[in-house]
C-alpha cells in the first residue's frame, strides 16, 4: 500500500469525519442566518453594535451583540456586553438618534 492510499485511509476515521461535518454545519448555519437576515434589520443590527464597541470600549466591557429588531419601535436595540467580572450586562443602543452612547437597560 502507498503512502497516499494510508493518508486517505487515515482522513476518514470516523472522528476526523465527525469534526469534518461539525465544521461543515457551522460553516452552513452562519451562511444561512446572514442569507436569511433581512437586509433593513442587518444594517439597524450592524449601526448599533457599533455603538456598542465604542461603549463597551469606554467602560472597558466586552461587546457581545445586539439583536436585529426594535421590538418597541422607539429607536434603540436591545444589546449585551459582558464586564470584567463575565457578568451579563444588558444596555439599549441607538440606531437613528445622533446619540453619543448606549444606555442600560431598566429591568422589566
Amino acid at each position: 500500500m502507498n503512502k497516499t492510499q494510508q493518508n486517505i485511509k487515515s482522513f476518514f476515521k470516523p472522528v476526523n469525519v465527525l469534526i469534518a461535518v461539525i465544521i461543515i454545519t457551522v460553516i452552513l448555519i452562519i451562511a444561512l442566518s446572514n442569507l436569511l437576515e433581512n437586509p433593513d434589520s442587518r444594517q439597524i443590527r450592524q449601526t448599533a453594535e457599533k455603538k456598542l464597541r465604542l461603549f463597551a470600549r469606554g467602560y472597558s466591557l466586552n461587546a457581545i451583540n445586539c439583536e436585529g429588531i426594535d421590538k418597541n419601535n422607539n429607536g434603540w436595540l436591545n444589546c449585551r456586553a459582558d464586564d470584567r467580572k463575565g457578568q451579563t450586562l444588558y444596555l439599549e443602543c441607538p440606531y437613528n438618534f445622533p446619540e453619543p452612547e448606549c444606555r442600560y437597560r431598566e429591568k422589566n
